[in-house]
Formats: C-alpha cells, structure tokens, sequence
C-alpha cells in the first residue's frame, strides 16, 4: 500500500496497563509497534502484509521472526491478517488512534476499508467501529453518509476467526524464539547448516495445541462427547455462562454451534423437501387412478375428492364428447320442432 503521506502517529499509552499486552512477547511487542508506526499504514489501521519486507525493519530480523511473532499477535487478537490477500489489520487501531471522532477523518476511514481486498477485514472494521459507535453513540461521525453505509455492511467478530498460522501446523509454538542467531551456524564437522541455534536452555515443553476439527475450527483435547442429536454449547469448559474476555475457545465452540444449527436446517429442510415430494407423488397417482377428475385433478371447477371408484364408467374426455354430442342433438330437435310449426302458421 502506498504512503498515507502522515508524518507522525498517535499511540494510546494506556496500553501499558493492558495485562495482554504485557502477556506479550518482545519480538510480538516489537512487530506491532513496528506496524503501528508503518508510513504505508491506512486511515483503517490496514497495510500491506509482506514478512519479507517487514523483516527489513531492524538488522539480523528474519521472516520468519516475523511471522511467529504474528501467530502470537494474532491469537491475541492484536492482529488479524488475511495470508491471500496480503494485508493486515490492527484491530484497536481505530479506536485508538482517535480518527472516528472527527468527521471528515472518519470519512477517510470508511474510505480506507472500502479500497481494501480482504472482505475478511473490512467485516471486522465494521463489528469494531459499531462497537465504537454504542459506546459513543452521540458524535457526529456516526451520521455521515459513508460511515452509515460502512455500518450497513456485514461485520465479523473477529474473535471467531482462526488464528494466523503461516506453516498450516496447529502445532507451531509462537513463543518458539527465531531471534536467536538467526545466520547458518556451523556443524561440529565444519559443515554449514542452515537454521537457528538451538537455546541451551529452551524452557519447559510446551502444551499440545489443539487438534483441528474435521468440521472446521478447533476442538477441545478432553475430547467432543456431545451427540449429534444435542446441541453443543456456544461456551468453552472454562466460560459455561460466556465471558467478556478474548477466548479463543470460545470462538471455537460457537462456530461449532453455528454448524451444529445449519445442519438441523438443513436436515429439515431435506425432510421438509422429501415429504412435498411424496405428497406430489401420491396426487399424481390418485388422479391417474380417479376416472372422475382431468389431469389437473379437478372436476369442472371443483378439485376431486377421488371418493368415487366405480370399476366401470367412461372417463372425463368420453363424457366431455358425450355432453357435445347431447348438445347436438337437442339443438337439432328444437330446431326441426321451429321448422315445423312455422309451416303450420303458414298454412292457416
């Protein structure tokens, strides 16, 4: 993304007393400050997402630094980055920065979403600026054009997204430390290798991570007892009754929830699909079956009962000729009959 063309950027100081934010890493502390204060960042909080070019930022950083001090910021949800169409999203920058209070700024921001690729982080501006707008619902930004159809659009919670994870590995460590001698270090033999130098000491081995859901998400390791005829719950074991806090857990059980619901719908639908087709079935055969009605299953102008099964009688075209045949014949006789007495007049 091309420069803003700002020469300076606000940051909030009160992140310092943010207990996430001090849970954080160094090297995940250093890429968000490093984003935040990009001269490519949008009035939207968005640019471009390149770990290579990232990594150019401080001397000896590498690629991948960058992208497992990502997956840290990202399951914090300090980050949220779409890896197809190259951008990130700061999600508090926003809210932060301030530009919402001021209209025209504002208007620049719901521009920015607008020009961005991703329809993945333009949802999740719109849930983090109505979040924004219900906490001040009195400034005069909320009522410019482009803001309210910003507003208007689809937001995304983004705490039910799934984490950045640039190796496709729900195993990969985040607090895992690639900073250390980042060059290729020679072997014991002389032979260079390529990769990192081990710590001599690299601390306590961490908890297996989630195992993915064939279903999508993630799953609990305690395993899933619920049937697939109860619903789950939209909670995770540690919030029964929900939580305000960031849970990645949570966001889990809910889209679990989410497909649990869409397939009961669906799974009523067919039933519901089924039962019309049936049903259709049977009208087709009672009049095929019915020698009373036509083929739209009505007699005259009234719908057949098929109450009538008599074993032998013509059917619905036999009795239409007979009626015109009937007819015929009645008109003949009336006429003959006219053609009669007016001879007789005549005589007289």
């Amino acid at each position: 993304m091309a420069s803003t063309g700002k020469d300076h950027s606000r940051m909030n100081l009160a992140i310092w007393g943010d207990d996430d934010w001090l849970d954080c890493t160094p090297q995940a502390q250093h890429l968000y400050h490093t984003l935040w204060h990009s001269p490519g960042l949008s009035y939207c909080g968005a640019g471009e997402w390149h770990p290579g070019k990232i990594s150019t930022k401080s001397k000896g950083w590498t690629p991948a630094a960058v992208e497992a001090a990502a997956v840290e910021l990202s399951r914090d949800l300090f980050l949220i980055i779409d890896t197809v169409t190259g951008e990130f999203l700061l999600r508090s920058w926003i809210k932060h920065d301030g530009l919402w209070k001021i209209p025209n700024m504002a208007v620049s921001m719901a521009n920015a979403r607008a020009e961005l690729a991703s329809r993945t982080l333009r949802g999740v501006l719109v849930h983090e600026v109505r979040k924004i707008r219900a906490a001040n619902p009195g400034v005069s930004s909320w009522e410019r054009a482009a803001v309210v159809s910003m507003l208007e659009q689809k937001a995304i919670d983004p705490a039910e997204l799934e984490p950045f994870n640039p190796t496709g590995n729900p195993q990969l460590n985040p607090s895992a430390n690639p900073w250390v001698n980042p060059y290729p270090n020679p072997s014991v033999n002389g032979n260079l290798r390529d990769g990192v130098n081990p710590s001599p000491n690299p601390g306590p081995t961490p908890a297996p991570s989630p195992t993915p859901s064939p279903k999508g998400g993630y799953v609990s390791t305690e395993g899933d007892s619920a049937r697939e005829d109860e619903p789950p719950s939209p909670h995770c074991i540690n919030h029964p009754n929900d939580t305000d806090q960031r849970c990645h857990p949570c966001g889990d059980a809910r889209r679990r929830r989410r497909a649990w619901d869409e397939a009961q719908k669906r799974r009523a639908w067919e039933a519901r699909s089924e039962a019309l087709r049936l049903a259709a079935q049977d009208r087709a055969r009672a009049i095929a079956e019915c020698s009373l009605c036509d083929e739209d299953g009505y007699v005259g102008i009234s719908v057949c009962g098929h109450t009538q099964r008599p074993t032998s009688h013509v059917g619905w075209r036999e009795r239409v000729e007979q009626a015109k045949a009937e007819k015929k014949r009645n008109d003949t006789t009336n006429s003959d009959m006219q053609g009669v007495s007016h001879s007789r007049n005549v005589t007289s």
